[in-house]
């Protein structure tokens, strides 16, 4: 896995501590909030993209799955992926990226929640659903 392409030739790890020393280099997205559509948040891309491939790799097409154990599935995918801790530091980061994350990946439609369901239950979105 690739956590930052800003040098071509040089390792992953070599580019993500030298961003994190110049973070004036690192990109950000703004990601969406279905819940608020004007509002807009923004995220380090190289964080977006770690934790939203992670969600999508945990999730399904089929079966919904608590937010609780989609973020516990991301943590795991995160270790096994060897991803550094420095990435996300703080306690919480985690769990707030895969909140944010999965807010804008429900208002670009690529993933669903289950509707009238507490606690928030998620799946991918299906291609013949709306």
């Amino acid at each position: 896995m690739q956590f930052h392409t800003c040098l071509e030739g040089y390792s992953a790890l070599f580019c993500w501590k030298l961003c994190t020393q110049f973070p004036y280099q690192m990109t950000s997205i703004q990601a969406r909030n279905v819940n608020h559509p004007e509002h807009r948040e923004n995220l380090k891309t190289e964080k977006y993209t770690v934790i939203r491939e992670a969600m999508l790799a945990s999730l399904s097409d089929d079966a919904w799955m608590p937010f609780s154990e989609l973020e516990e599935k991301v943590r795991a995918w995160l270790d096994a992926h060897e991803v550094p801790k420095a990435l996300f530091p703080k306690p919480g980061s985690v769990r707030w990226y895969c909140k944010a994350v999965q807010l804008d990946l429900e208002a670009r439609h690529e993933i669903k929640r289950q509707p009238k369901k507490s606690p928030l239950h998620l799946r991918k979105r299906r291609s013949d659903s709306a």
